[in-house]
């Protein structure tokens, strides 16, 4: 038979593992012989077209992997190669099979959901397509009009790998995944990783030969998709000491590792690993959720706060690694002045990006299936993001939806840290409060970065030293980029800027952008196609950046 197997990714930049995990799955256990192919786009891309460029392969059989990104895009891709050709449809990812009922009955152009581990299901199918549906582990069908399914079957093997010659093929650079175990020790109430399969961990071997196929294929980051990469430390020890002892060699200079950890749990072993890790070569995601004792108890999330804050401050003062750090808004029992004092904490750690992120109540979870425990109002369609609870109101979720838009523009971004630590650290305005106000003054506003920084002046200007806010604004704007619009209410005219234009005139090179100039505990800075100069004070360091030129007075 021909196959297409499929998946819609969020963005380009992201190559799924799913479909070449069925792939493999088909190569490695099919006992009859099947043509599959992998075909991918992105939930951006045009359904009709995409639709067509299936349909022009002649399946017999098309797959899709399913999630609460890409369900809606995929059911109508679906339903456009069911109108435009006869083959069987299968949907399966956490977003099928999950609600394998409510798939089939509301959707007609949908033939089979699978739920489980498809690499074994999968060509257990294709292999029984017209034979007993029942053998099938994990199958949903139809049968006289009523939804069977086949209990699922629990594996301790570890699947072939996903990684052919096709894979690297269709890379092509972008973000790669590498899977090295499934499951997770944690049962928390909002994910669905616990609840699944048994934690179990795939060949190391295998894992290590997979890590150096990965890294030398052009890819600049490799993601662990482990729930808790570090539930089993000697494993994870072993495996940070192969990267850290290739890197440079087998694995070449520049590529990153992402690891998801639980930051509470870190042996000192680990921590010291970590410590010794080349510049740049790891990045970690670490979920703190909250930092209300009593919601994590009523989430079944089991963390050591304290353990956890002291880990994160000693891992970003490594100084040589990403950290990442995340908060959700709407669990269980906690309201406004709660997440307010966990989000000033959060943000004091000074981890390189903290996500605020929002519940999502997704199909499968405790805290969709059991609503008298979890009480909470959602949204209906993907990704089935909380609206209200008997904690946070609805108007309060919107103010943190509009404090989440400014972190990421201000702090996220890396464009104003300077800015902030002034506004947090000397003015002495809450970290929530900058974010908060300043958010909700913006909301709903695009605009270029040169007018969200006169915005901010503007907000800021009356609750702090109004010259060295304007001066730290205009020294993140020249950090963020050579080509930065400065905003006319930002520049100062200053003795030394004719003398930086002369040196503009006299020197030929375009690519010199800006000059900087030191005189005593004055910093000036220039830029060649400003009249106006960007007089900063600052003392001491000034900043550290390869596109600015810097001087010695002129």
């Amino acid at each position: 038979m021909k196959v297409v197997i499929s998946c819609l990714n969020s963005k380009y930049v992201h190559a799924s593992l799913s479909p070449w995990c069925l792939l493999a799955g088909v190569r490695e256990f099919s006992e009859k012989k099947h043509d599959a192919v992998v075909m991918e786009s992105t939930v951006n891309g045009d359904s009709k077209a995409f639709a067509e460029k299936i349909i022009s392969e002649k399946p017999d059989v098309v797959a899709f992997s399913c999630y609460i990104w890409n369900i809606t895009k995929t059911l109508e891709v679906c339903r456009l190669i069911k109108q435009g050709i006869d083959c069987v449809t299968v949907l399966g990812g956490p977003e099928a099979a999950y609600r394998p009922k409510d798939i089939l009955d509301k959707y007609g152009f949908v033939d089979y959901v699978l739920s489980g581990e498809g690499e074994w299901s999968f060509p257990d199918l294709l292999d029984n397509m017209h034979g007993e549906k029942s053998l099938v582990a994990g199958l949903s069908f139809r049968e006289n009009g009523e939804v069977v399914t086949v209990p699922e079957k629990v594996y301790k093997e570890t699947p072939p790998s996903p990684f052919c010659d096709e894979f690297f093929e269709n890379l092509n650079g972008r973000i790669a995944y590498i899977e090295t175990a499934r499951g997770c020790p944690y049962r928390c109430a909002f994910c669905l990783s616990g609840g699944s399969s048994p934690l179990r961990f795939f060949d190391l071997q295998r894992v290590k030969n997979d890590i150096i196929r990965l890294s030398q294929s052009g890819t600049q980051t490799v993601k662990f998709v482990d729930r808790t990469f570090n539930a089993n430390a000697e494993r994870a020890d072993d495996i940070l000491l192969f990267i850290r002892d290739n890197y440079g060699r087998a694995i070449p200079d520049g590529v990153c590792f992402h690891f998801e950890i639980a930051g509470d749990i870190l042996k000192e072993s680990t921590l010291e690993i970590l410590a010794s890790m080349p510049c740049g070569a790891v990045q970690l995601e670490i979920g703190m959720q909250s930092f209300n004792e009593e919601t994590l108890r009523r989430i079944n999330r089991k963390t050591d706060t304290e353990k956890l804050v002291e880990n994160i401050r000693r891992l970003i003062g490594f100084n040589n690694m990403h950290i990442h750090i995340d908060l959700i808004a709407g669990l269980t029992g906690e309201g406004l002045e709660s997440f307010v004092r966990g989000f000033n904490a959060a943000y004091s750690l000074k981890a390189h990006m903290l996500q605020l992120g929002f519940l999502k109540l997704l199909h499968g979870a405790q805290m969709r299936e059991n609503a008298e425990k979890y009480p909470c109002s959602f949204n209906s369609e993907p990704p089935y993001e909380v609206i209200s609870t008997p904690w946070l109101s609805g108007d309060e979720l919107n103010l943190l939806r509009k404090c989440e838009d400014a972190l990421d523009r201000l702090y996220n971004s890396g464009r104003f840290l300077m800015t902030l630590d002034y506004l947090t650290d000397e003015a002495g305005i809450p970290a929530f409060e900058v974010f908060s106000s300043f958010g909700n003054s913006v909301s709903g506003s695009r605009m270029p970065l040169r007018d969200y920084a006169e915005r901010l002046y503007g907000f800021f200007a009356d609750k702090c030293n109004r010259e060295i806010l304007r001066e730290k604004i205009v020294c993140d704007m020249l950090c963020s980029s050579s080509s930065a619009q400065i905003p006319d209410s930002l520049k100062l005219r200053d003795a030394l800027h004719g003398k930086a234009k002369r040196y503009f005139a006299d020197n030929s090179d375009e690519s010199v952008k800006i000059a900087v100039i030191r005189s005593k505990n004055q910093i000036f800075a220039v830029h060649r196609s400003e009249e106006k100069n960007l007089h900063n004070r600052y003392e001491g360091r000034f900043y550290d950046a390869d596109i600015l030129f810097k001087t010695e007075g002129l």
